[in-house]
This record gives structure tokens, C-alpha cells and sequence, in this order.
């Protein structure tokens, strides 16, 4: 691209100066004429708080920054080597045959399992070769390096940060030999500094700002590159990943591959904009688009974006134009490009340009007649690529086909760190909240790894409810973190982080909210370890429910501020759930969390804070202090009826149980403070002993966890009961805002009395 033609991309107003004069400093000479302002027009007030000037200022700097990113690509397109070029070659060479070999081994039904051909899928990379050059510059090929999240595919930059087709093969065939061992089609080895990508394609880049803000915190300058098609850029959590980067100035490189189609929708229903690069305005970084089939334009946009990304100058954007030159998948080929009378969707006009612009076609003719590789150079490429897809077959043809073995390991990640091994001796009288503050407190001082992100975590609140209060003085702006109101971005940077190694606590304003960050908790977290083997060791904090308890001063949290969120995520497995009744139980609860290797939502019932009941103390132990997960307890042993509850609900239990004591029944009531893991023989044995069960949660009724125990009960107890299992719960309705009506909808203790009074007397 010269000087021209990048000019009418982005400042055509400067095509006069540099049809005079092309020169670095004559442009920028002539750019800094055109856009000066008067002493008088810069003083003018646009609105309280911003002049004209200042605002000149900074349109002026992100110009400046353009025309100048524009000169340095140049120069670094320019230094390039010869041997860099053979390698880019080789590299391209190598993933199309690989490409090829696969398309072939699908779409011919090479591959079959229980004597049936297996149809796995296949999406191929072909025409998107130049991707290369993105790795080119990058500290490639160790964890430790530079990280890379591609496309599905992206097997050209996946070869050429690990330089292993047959990992690639073996990933997308399904069979034994690649770290997914089957249970994934996805390709990449993080070890190998390729983060794998996932379906739900804003996954990788939410996790990408993770594990660069880790690299932050630790003072690395290691960069993240994030890989993106122009159909997954309108994703909301790529926009928020983007914008949470922005804002902390991680050191990222976000690529929008526009390839043209997404499925069998064109690039032109996505945006109402030209070009994709010109969104980076709006998050405050810079953006530029390039030939998306020039490996070495690409080489030179991802080396000035680490380069700056380095000099903490935060993320850039780079738009790659290109084109799929084959379908979405290989069953979409026909649709693709029509076959017989099926007209396929395929524009003939983009086709026949982009064919003229295939991007290996294009660099052997460069590189052959810049002299950096001649036709017997090229011959001898090609009959290694050969040699190596002979090798691939082979492997795929030897490797096993996983086992029962593989479809159940790895759920959950062990423990590795040892439980204290004594109890603290020392207490203090204290509430809900300020309990799960000193847990949040201890573990930042005993573990550096730990730290703390949400919204307004670290501002003048500390949380919506204050519990993170101080925090931020304590440990600084680094490990107290204030985020934008985004919590797809919250949790998908948590995810990352604790990849990582660090052991990040990420707190939902309410319990509610953290629907909008499903993805990021269902689709990653609770994945990512039975995927591919990663640890995902972090704690999701989600203040519950409604103002149960009398004297609650937080009422009317209504339909959005009041939901009990466990059913949606008690069916996960890789999720870990906590809901801690008690202050020493929230304590030493959130401490067992923070040491766990797994996804931990630990749900706080906020009807139980200091703030509702600043009169409800209780001692809990100062110092290194755990409950297990996994473990309940009786909170009051009885023959009658067995009480089954957690959280908020175990008060509402023990006061329905003293009510009855006065009518002779013997209420047991037991309180299960983790949800996931289960404890199972708490539960059998005691309903072993009272013949009857009441499952008593602040949840709706319909799917929850109350429907999972009186299933388990009815497989492992069926003839130790004497009545039905029943439930005490919420309705099944939206949470109400009017006072009465929270009080109507809440279940409480008169509930209890009245369905454990008709058990016994059946």
C-alpha cells in the first residue's frame, strides 16, 4: 500500500500535499497545517469541561498517530529478511496442502469409526494464507511468549507458532494424540503459546484480556493476539473485551479477519460502516486496515502493533482484508459455490477478484522475482510439504480412537495446595459481609496471586454493598480492580487470568447480572479444564435473593435485583457452587474457594448482610481458617422430618424448627452450604433416620435444586421414606418490588411449619 493509497483510507484531505511531495515529513508538515487551530478557536468551550482545543488535540494525536504508524510499517515491512520471507512461504505452503489433505480425507469418508464413515466437520482455511505474517514478529511458540488466539480456521497462524499439522489433524479427526484427546475439534496447545478458540467465538478474546491483564500485573511485556472474522466483530463481548483493554491499555493486538462471509452472511450486513478498522475510533485506539493476502503487509501491521503495544501504548485494531475462498464448512461447499442446477451464494464478481489475489500464488511470483527464492527453491518446498502431509496421514491413520476414559476425566481439576490443619483459636464477633471482607483480606495478604475485579470495587462504595471497602487502599488500583459495567468482560478476564495462575474474585453487583456474562462462566470456565487440561481456579461472587429475614432494611429488590441464580448453573458440570448461612461458614467457605482449582460460584445472601441485620453476630475465626467444600452440616439434629436448605433459608428452617419443637415435632435441619459438590451422605443418612424430607430454597420451584434432591432421594432411598419428598420454594414467577408483595412471594417460616405439619400427620 503507498503513501496514496493509504491517505484515501484515512485522511484524503492530504492527496494534494503528497502528490507534491510523498515524504514522512512533508505529509506530516502539511497534516499539522491543515488541522491547527487558532489561540481564540481553541479556547472556545464545546460543553463544561472541554474546549475546542482539546478536543482538537486529540483527533490531532490519533491522526498523527496514523500517518506516523503508516511510515513505520513501511520501514518494517522493508526490514524484513529473505529467511523471514522462506519462512512465511513454507509456512503457507505447508497449511494449504494441510487444508487439502483434510477436505479430502472428510469429504471422501476416509475416516470411519464402528464401521460407519465418521462425519466430523471441517472448516478450511483456504485463500487466508497471509495470516501468517501476524506471528512473524511475535515471540512465538512458548507460553511464556507472546499468545495467540486464532480463527477455527486459522491453521496458518496455529502452524506457525507450533509447527505440528499432525496436532491439528489428530484435533479435528477426533482422534487420540492432540491435548483435546477427542473431546474438542478445536486446534492449538497453549503451551505452545496458541490459546485453542472455541464456537462461541468471543470466548477466546475474553479470555486473551485475562491473560494479558495477568502479564500486566506482573510487569511482563508479552502480547495477546486476538483473531476475530468480520461476523464475529458484532458480537457484544468482543465489543466489551475491546473496550475493558482499552481502558486498562493491555498490551493487545485485536485482528479483525475479514474474509467476506460469515456462514452465508456478507461483510455488508454486519456493519453500516466501510471498513471494520474504523470502529477502533470509538474505544480510543487506533485502527488500520491492510491486504489481507499480503503476508508481508501483515507482517509489518502486527509488528507495529506490538511494538506500540509494548511502549505501553495499549491495543490496536487491524483489519485484514481477504476472502474464504471455500465454504463455511465443507457440507456448505455446494451452497458456496453451487453445484449442478444449486446456484450457490457466492458473488461471481468477488470471486473472480479474489481468485486473481490468492494470497500463495501471489508471493511465490514476488518472491521469485524480488530473488528470494527461485523455481528449484520452490519445487523443494513443495516436496517437504509433501513428505510432512505423508507423515500427518500416517499418524491419523495409526492414532486410537479415545476411550470411555476420556469422556469422563478431567471434569474438575484436584486440589493441590493442603487444607490448614488447625483451627484458629482466635475470633471475633462479626457479620455476614464483614466476614466474606476478612476472607477477601487474609487470602490478598497471604497470596499474591489473588485479586479482586468488578464494578465499583475499588470507588467510593466498594461494592454495592460495601463489602469491598478499603480494599483498594490496602492493596492498590492493580488488585482491587475497578472495571466498566460489562460483565461478560469481568468474567471472561477472570477466566483468563486464572489460566494464568492467578486467583482472580470476580463480584456481580447482584446475582442477576451474571447473565450477562453466561458465556464466559458456562461456555469457558466450566469447560476449559475437561477440554484441555487448564486449571480455571477462581471465585465468581453473586449476592442473592430477597430481604428475607425480619427487620431487613433491603427490601423491594424487584424482577432484576432479586433472583436466585443456582439452578442455572447446578446442571454445569465444571462449575463448582457455594451458599454459605452463616458469617464463620462465609469465612471459612470463601477461603476453601480461593484454594480450589475449579470455578467457584460462591452465591452471598444478601438478605443476611450487616446492613439487614447489623444485631446478627456471630464469632468466626481470625486467621487461616477453611470449611471444606463438599461438606454440610446439622444445624439442628431431630427424628421427625429432615429439613434440607443452604444459604439464606437455614434461618428460615431453624425458626420453623423452634416453632414445632413446641408441638412435639422434631424437626433435623441441615444445611448443605455447597450446592456442587453435593453432600450426598448427609443427606441419605439423614433421611435414613427421620423417614422424611422437606427441601426448603429461596429459589422458584420448577428445575431446581429442590427437583435434583428429591430425584437423588428417590433413586438411593425410595423405601426409606414414609411420605413425599417435599418442597417449600419461591413461586414460580418473577421476583415482586412492592414490599407486600416480596413478602408474600419470600418463603417463610409459617411456610415450613405448615408443610412439615402435614407430613407427619400422614
Amino acid at each position: 500500500m503507498d503513501v496514496l493509497e493509504f491517505l484515501a483510507l484515512e485522511c484524503p484531505f492530504l492527496i494534494p500535499a503528497a502528490r507534491r511531495d510523498p515524504s514522512r515529513d512533508a505529509v506530516l508538515k502539511a497534516f499539522e497545517d491543515a488541522v491547527s487551530l487558532r489561540e481564540e478557536e481553541a479556547a472556545r468551550p464545546i460543553y463544561p469541561g472541554a474546549t475546542a482545543g482539546a478536543a482538537a488535540d486529540w483527533s490531532r494525536s490519533a491522526l498523527r498517530e496514523l500517518l506516523e504508524g503508516y511510515y513505520r510499517r513501511q520501514d518494517l515491512k522493508a526490514a524484513i529478511s529473505a529467511d523471514e520471507r522462506r519462512l512465511m512461504f513454507r509456512v503457507m505452503t505447508l497449511s494449504r496442502a494441510l487444508d487439502a489433505y483434510l477436505a479430502r480425507l472428510f469429504l471422501e469418508k476416509k475416516i470411519s469409526w464402528g464401521g460407519h464413515a465418521s462425519p466430523q466437520k471441517g472448516f478450511r482455511g483456504f485463500g487466508q494464507e497471509a495470516v501468517v505474517g501476524l506471528a512473524l514478529r511475535l515471540r512465538r511458540g512458548s507460553e511464556q511468549g507472546d499468545i495467540a488466539c486464532p480463527l477455527i480456521r486459522g491453521l496458518p497462524l496455529t502452524l506457525m507458532y507450533t509447527d505440528d499439522p499432525e496436532a491439528v489433524a489428530l484435533s479435528q479427526v477426533g482422534k487420540k494424540g492432540s491435548i483435546f484427546d477427542g473431546r474438542d475439534l478445536h486446534t492449538g496447545n497453549l503451551a505452545k503459546g496458541v490459546l485453542p478458540p472455541t464456537a462461541p467465538l468471543a470466548i477466546g478474546t475474553q479470555t486473551l484480556i485475562g491473560l494479558a491483564y495477568a502479564a500486566k500485573l506482573r510487569g511482563e511485556d508479552r502480547v495477546f493476539l486476538s483473531i476475530m472474522g468480520e461476523g464475529g466483530s458484532s458480537l457484544g463481548e468482543w465489543h466489551e473485551a475491546i473496550n475493558f483493554a482499552a481502558v486498562q491499555r493491555l498490551n493487545m493486538i485485536f485482528v479483525i479477519e475479514n474474509n467476506h462471509w460469515a456462514l452465508g452472511t456478507h461483510w455488508t450486513e454486519q456493519t453500516a460502516a466501510p471498513r471494520f478498522a474504523l470502529k477502533a475510533a470509538g474505544y480510543g485506539i487506533p485502527g488500520v486496515t491492510v491486504f489481507g493476502n499480503d503476508p508481508d503487509e501483515v507482517a509489518a501491521a502486527s509488528a507495529w502493533a506490538a511494538e506500540r503495544a509494548r511502549k505501553g501504548k495499549g491495543p490496536a485494531l487491524l483489519e485484514l482484508v481477504t476472502y474464504r475462498r471455500s465454504g463455511h464448512a465443507h457440507h456448505d461447499d455446494p451452497r458456496f459455490h453451487g453445484a449442478g442446477a444449486l446456484k450457490g451464494y457466492e458473488i461471481p464478481e468477488e470471486k473472480a477478484l479474489w481468485e486473481a489475489a490468492d494470497p500463495l500464488a501471489l508471493y511465490e511470483k514476488r518472491l521469485m522475482e524480488t530473488g528470494v527464492l527461485d523455481e528449484a527453491a520452490i519445487e523443494q518446498v513443495r516436496i517437504e510439504v509433501a513428505g510432512r502431509i505423508v507423515g500427518v496421514a500416517q499418524a491419523v491413520e495409526a492414532a486410537p480412537w479415545p476411550t470411555k476414559a476420556d469422556l469422563s476425566d478431567r471434569v474438575y481439576a484436584v486440589r493441590t495446595e493442603p487444607p490448614p490443619t488447625t483451627v484458629p483459636a482466635q475470633t471475633k464477633q462479626m457479620t455476614y459481609d464483614e466476614a466474606i471482607r476478612l476472607a477477601m483480606v487474609e487470602a490478598m495478604e497471604r497470596d499474591p496471586r489473588v485479586f479482586v475485579l468488578g464494578e465499583d470495587v475499588g470507588g467510593r462504595y466498594g461494592g454495592a454493598f460495601g463489602v469491598t471497602r478499603g480494599l483498594v487502599k490496602q492493596f492498590g488500583a492493580g488488585r482491587c480492580l475497578n472495571t466498566p459495567i460489562s460483565e461478560s468482560a469481568i468474567l471472561g478476564c477472570a477466566v483468563g487470568a486464572a489460566m494464568a495462575g492467578l486467583r482472580p474474585i470476580a463480584e456481580m453487583q447482584f446475582a442477576d447480572f451474571v447473565a450477562c456474562g453466561f458465556n464466559a462462566l458456562v461456555n469457558n470456565a466450566a469447560k476449559t479444564h475437561w477440554r484441555f487440561g487448564r486449571a480455571v481456579p477462581m471465585v465468581v461472587r453473586l449476592p442473592y435473593g430477597g430481604a428475607t429475614g425480619s427487620g431487613a432494611r433491603l427490601m423491594s429488590g424487584g424482577p432484576f435485583h432479586s433472583q436466585c441464580p443456582e439452578a442455572w448453573f447446578f446442571r454445569t458440570p465444571g462449575l463448582k457452587i457455594v451458599a454459605p448461612s452463616t458469617p464463620a461458614d462465609a469465612k471459612g467457605l470463601l477461603t476453601a474457594a480461593l484454594r480450589d482449582n475449579n470455578p467457584v460460584l460462591f452465591l452471598e445472601a444478601k438478605g443476611l448482610y450487616g446492613m439487614n441485620h447489623p444485631d446478627r453476630l456471630e464469632s468466626v475465626p481470625l486467621g487461616d481458617y477453611e470449611v471444606p467444600l463438599g461438606k454440610g452440616v446439622v444445624r439442628r439434629p431431630g427424628k421427625d422430618v429432615s429439613v434440607v436448605s443452604y444459604g439464606a433459608m437455614v434461618s428460615v428452617a431453624l425458626t420453623a424448627a423452634e416453632q414445632l419443637a413446641a408441638e412435639g415435632v422434631d424437626l433435623e435441619v441441615l444445611d448443605l452450604r455447597t450446592l456442587q459438590p453435593l453432600d450426598e451422605d448427609l443427606l441419605l443418612a439423614s433421611v435414613a433416620k427421620t423417614h422424611r424430607a422437606l427441601i426448603v430454597h429461596e429459589d422458584t420451584r420448577r428445575g431446581g435444586v429442590g427437583a435434583e434432591l428429591s430425584a437423588i432421594l428417590a433413586e438411593k432411598a425410595i423405601f426409606e421414606l414414609e411420605a413425599p419428598v417435599m418442597r417449600v420454594t419461591a413461586p414460580d414467577m418473577p421476583s415482586p418490588y412492592s414490599p407486600p408483595l416480596e413478602t408474600l412471594y419470600l418463603p417463610g417460616a409459617g411456610d415450613v411449619v405448615a408443610a412439615a405439619r402435614s407430613m407427619v400427620e400422614r
